[in-house]
């Protein structure tokens, strides 16, 4: 019986070490295995932190930006001395009709990207137009409405209403641009005392000043562009046919007054 028992050991001697091969090669696979799992948990985890950081720094840009543009807004309150024309008065006298739009005006643009831009024009305005009428006329005060009052019927010869219908402006963002240019349009309305209408006459200005602080360059050409107009009012006005017309109707009437004679 012992040479079985020796031939059963034998047995085991010589395929033990094959099993014990297949074990640690079990053993390896399992490790392979383990390994790649890990790894890609690794990986998983590495992507994971990287979307939380472009989306954090998505946010955070988007919070930049939505500070540059608040941060980007300008406001610009036009405001200058206008020296008075030089040119005699006409010889008439009239009211001046100024809306609130006017006296109040108030642009504001929104450049997509980049910055706004709020100007206000209604002191401007109400200052340009107040120097200019007293000189250009005999007489030139505020009226509320047309037709003219009882009260002021006699008194004068016709309205003004003057209105700014345009206001373009463009400040270089960069390049080789240096100057800021300035566009406007009024229109000057005139008016009988009874409330029929003499003339609608645009009147266009343009302004530009060298590019320094971008607000101050700003006021600079808008008030260039409100000189310009103020100077083509003063020496043109009495050109405009219908307006010269009103003007000798005017003269006409004031000889005839003149010439009336007076009765007891």
């Amino acid at each position: 019986m012992a040479p079985v028992i020796r031939r059963n050991r034998l047995f085991w001697g010589i395929f033990r070490p094959l099993i014990s091969h297949n074990n640690i090669g079990f053993q390896k696979t399992r490790w392979c295995q383990n390994s790649l799992l890990i790894r890609e948990s690794h990986r998983t985890m590495e992507n994971m932190r990287i979307s939380r950081h472009c989306s954090t720094t998505r946010s955070v840009l988007a919070s930049l930006a939505g500070a540059c543009l608040a941060g980007c807004a300008s406001s610009v309150d036009v405001s200058s001395d206008f020296p008075p024309p030089l040119v005699e008065p006409l010889p008439v006298r009239v009211g001046l009709l100024y809306d609130e739009q006017l006296v109040r005006y108030e642009y504001f643009e929104e450049i997509p990207q980049q910055s706004s831009w709020t100007i206000f024009l209604g002191d401007a305005n109400q200052d340009l137009l107040d120097g200019l009428f007293s000189t250009m006329f005999l007489e030139a005060y505020p009226v509320e409405s047309i037709p003219l009052t009882s009260t002021d019927l006699f008194r004068l010869d016709g309205v003004l209403q003057p209105e700014l219908e345009k206001f373009e402006f463009e400040v270089p963002l960069g390049g080789n641009d240096e100057f800021v240019e300035v566009w406007m349009q009024y229109r000057l309305k005139l008016y009988e005392p009874d409330g029929d209408l003499v003339t609608d006459w645009p009147v266009s200005g343009y302004g530009k000043a060298e590019l320094g602080n971008k607000e101050a360059a700003l006021n600079r050409a808008t008030v260039v562009a409100m000189r310009e107009v103020g100077a083509a009012i003063s020496t043109r006005f009495a050109e405009v046919p219908q307006v010269e017309y009103w003007l000798q109707e005017r003269r006409n009437d004031t000889a005839l007054s003149a010439e009336a004679p007076i009765t007891n």
